[in-house]
């Protein structure tokens, strides 16, 4: 078997040293990596992971850095165009947003305000929108100047990673992952249920921030009958998974 896992979190450049991130820290990913490795089933392992995340270490395992939503989308898509690929665990945290551009308030106002007098007319929120949108980024490949009173970043959506995974893979076994925060465990499961369901998942481990920390995390293993097995642990998560997975490429065999 050959075993792709994406793990980290995604860093979404605003110049070329400031970034907008997040807290994945890829220890989960990793885990489940050497837990796939110790496995005599398995033969080849992509791990695909952002800056700063924990990277694992065995002879199966081949790491692929990808830090920020761009670069993880061509790194999935080379694997799996080059590789047969019989499971993806996509736990890594990708940015639902990326920097499209970045202003000042007074230059964006300026440039708004002119754009608008141009074309004359009333200023109305859907031509007001496009002028924003189309104002000139300071971010040219440099540092953006400390000495800017302000600094407004204009966001973008990224591309669902997770809804890639089918057409490049069909057969896989595909598990994903949901993190919610401080939301009941009914809403947390119907949540994550959704995302098994809109991506053509046959896992997803649901997950709620505030039970992770402190040598704590619990995660519930969400399967398409809508049953689901809880966890308290990251190596019981690990396992759980790789069971999962194991299982299931003995069932089709």
């Amino acid at each position: 078997m050959n075993i792709l896992i994406t793990a980290g979190g995604t860093t979404e450049r605003i110049d070329a040293v400031r970034g907008i991130t997040n807290a994945g820290t890829g220890a989960l990913g990793a885990l489940i990596a050497e837990r796939f490795a110790a496995s005599n089933r398995v033969a080849r392992i992509f791990h695909v992971h952002g800056n700063r995340a924990a990277e694992p270490a065995h002879d199966k395992i081949t790491l692929r850095r990808a830090d920020d939503t761009r670069a993880l989308e061509r790194t999935v898509t080379e694997i799996c165009s080059d590789n047969r690929v019989d499971a993806v665990i996509h736990s890594m945290a990708v940015s639902d947003y990326r920097v499209r551009s970045v202003s000042a308030s007074r230059a964006m106002g300026e440039f708004v305000a002119n754009r608008i007098a141009e074309h004359g007319g009333a200023p109305d929120a859907a031509r007001i929108a496009r002028a924003i949108a189309e104002t000139p980024s300071l971010a040219t490949g440099g540092k953006i100047d400390s000495g800017l009173d302000d600094m407004i970043v204009v966001m973008e959506r990224t591309p669902k990673i997770i809804a890639m995974f089918r057409k490049f893979s069909p057969n896989a076994f595909i598990v994903g992952f949901k993190l919610l925060v401080n939301v009941s465990e009914k809403t947390l499961i119907d949540t994550a249920y959704e995302l098994l369901k809109k991506n053509d998942c046959d896992c997803v481990l649901a997950n709620d921030l505030r039970d992770i920390g402190n040598g704590k995390h619990i995660g519930r293993l969400l399967r398409a009958s809508g049953a689901y097995t809880t966890y308290d642990n990251k190596e019981a998560i690990a396992e759980g998974i790789v069971r999962a997975t194991l299982e299931h490429a003995r069932e089709i065999l």
